[in-house]
């Protein structure tokens, strides 16, 4: 910003210690330094505003540009709606059995009675059921399914003792 060098300050300093003296150059220095600090925190905030005002021009322009998609939006909210007519389109059961193009309202279907119509009880009762006894059967015991035909000759068994619930092992 300004070129200031070396000789310059050298100058500078000379020319304030003749006009201000030695004893109060140092009150001189440290107010210097207060408004200097001052001027540079002054030019920091501007800086600040300035940036903040870019970001919001920014995002202002990125605002415009995604209001030029909204067309897009459009479509997509048309696409929904599309898919929601086909949707009730296939849930729709259709006309019910019987019915006639030329028909305005279709017959109930054979046998159907209002909901309304139907009596209701008001009281319940429970009772016991009866207990019937199981029929007898006189006949021989049915042989079981899994049961397997029995050998016609003995089979050996390694065993020494005979097995004496088994018939076609009996001695």
């Amino acid at each position: 910003m300004f070129e200031i060098g070396f000789w310059e300050m050298v100058m500078v300093g000379v020319v304030a210690l003749i006009v201000v003296g030695p004893e109060r150059l140092p009150g001189l220095a440290r107010t210097a330094g207060l408004w200097i600090g001052k001027a540079r925190r002054m030019f920091a905030e501007v800086k600040a505003d300035v940036d903040r005002e870019l970001h919001l021009e920014e995002i202002k322009q990125s605002l415009r540009q995604s209001a030029d998609l909204n067309p897009l939006q459009e479509v997509a909210d048309q696409v929904k709606a599309i898919q929601k007519d086909l949707q009730a389109e296939f849930d729709d059961p259709g006309p019910p059995p019987g019915w006639q193009p030329d028909q305005i309202n279709a017959p109930p279907p054979p046998g159907w009675i209002p909901p309304d119509s139907v009596p209701v009880p008001t009281t319940l009762s429970l009772q016991k059921p009866e207990i019937v006894p199981p029929p007898v059967a006189v006949s021989a015991p049915p042989e079981p399914a899994f049961a397997a035909p029995l050998p016609s000759a003995p089979i050996e068994t390694p065993c020494p003792t005979p097995i004496t619930n088994n018939p076609s092992s009996a001695i």
